[in-house]
């Protein structure tokens, strides 16, 4: 039986109505490559990465190549590119070996939806000035720029990332959503 009609029968009379909250990512958007990022910076950012990844390659830098690889997989960019999975963008765009691309990436997590839209938030601000990339270290975000376009970059991200700033104290747990005009109905209760 769901939870909320346990709840209703042991008497919880707004169980019914009654909804979690939701998180910050509400992307009302029809067309949504990555939630919560615009898809000209979802864009942007993979195929930045994908230039990033394709230099290391062909540098044979596999360190660098295996955190690039690493870092993609955990923001999923290949969404920016309309791009079905890992195992296409590698094999198809990147034309990497699939079996050595995962051997480098080794095992990573993906992230939730509100970091990875910071996190490319804040790499389309620095693509855009080209001054360097956003990486995740120790569950902090870091930036790696180029001292001479830092304040453009820096400017840039700040205003890609705004709109994700929001006042996080006092903001309730759950939220009672009756319609207008139904009353809670809980015997002896004064008004």
């Amino acid at each position: 039986m769901p939870e909320h009609l346990r709840a209703f029968a042991g008497g919880d009379d707004d169980a019914l109505w009654r909804r979690t909250t939701r998180k910050r990512l509400d992307d009302p958007r029809p067309v949504v490559l990555v939630p919560g990022v615009a898809n000209r910076d979802a864009r942007a950012v993979c195929e930045a990465r994908q230039d990033r990844i394709l230099a290391a390659a062909a540098a044979g830098d596999r360190e660098e190549l295996a955190r690039e690889l690493s870092e993609s997989a955990q923001m999923r960019v290949w969404r920016g590119r309309s791009v079905v999975g890992w195992d296409v963008w590698v094999d198809a765009v990147l034309g990497l070996d699939v079996a050595d691309a995962e051997q480098l990436r080794g095992e990573v997590e993906t992230l939730d939806d509100e970091l990875v839209a910071l996190w490319m938030r804040a790499e389309a601000g620095l693509v855009e000035a080209g001054a360097g990339a956003v990486r995740l270290r120790d569950g902090k975000l870091c930036f790696e720029l180029d001292p001479a376009v830092a304040p453009a970059a820096l400017a840039n991200a700040g205003r890609r990332a705004a709109p994700l700033a929001k006042e996080e104290t006092g903001r309730p747990e759950t939220v009672v959503d009756r319609p207008r005009g139904v009353r809670r109905i809980v015997e002896n209760e004064p008004e």
